[in-house]
């Protein structure tokens, strides 16, 4: 009987132990995940800024280029891929077209200009609205 006593003693122990190793482990891990998430919501913030200053060095430096210009928010190797995009941007009430690229990728393009300046805006808003990754393509 003694011998199942200190047993179930011994595992209580154990138990306890563990328990609270495990509680504090898990608030440890809590705490490191949210440092983590701060870190990466500062670094995205301090790229947004470093984009949106090359981007307004764009703007001043391009003048008045003139040219084909395209936001491209979706390129895909598949012709159905494209498709299904664009039939999705036209939903959302963009005035969407495919481009073939050289490459052979099928580009979904949103906005469509002659000058650099009013796309470089458009794109802007494609990034904040749309696709983060959009881009210019010029034709």
């Amino acid at each position: 009987m003694k011998k199942i006593i200190f047993l179930v003693s011994l595992v209580t122990i154990a138990f306890w132990g563990c328990k609270n190793n495990s509680s504090e482990y898990i608030n440890k891990l809590e705490q490191k995940i949210k440092e983590d998430s701060l870190k990466n919501v500062a670094e995205m913030q301090t790229l947004k800024s470093e984009m949106q200053a090359r981007l307004d060095s764009m703007q001043q430096a391009c003048g008045d280029c003139i040219g084909s210009f395209y936001v491209v928010t979706g390129s895909f190797r598949e012709p159905q891929n494209a498709d299904n995009y664009l039939a999705e941007m036209k939903k959302q009430g963009f005035k969407a077209q495919i481009i073939v690229a050289p490459n052979g990728f099928h580009l979904v393009c949103i906005y469509c200009g002659q000058n650099l300046k009013d796309v470089l805006g458009a794109l802007q808003s494609a990034r904040n609205n749309v696709q983060p990754e959009s881009w210019v393509y010029i034709k």
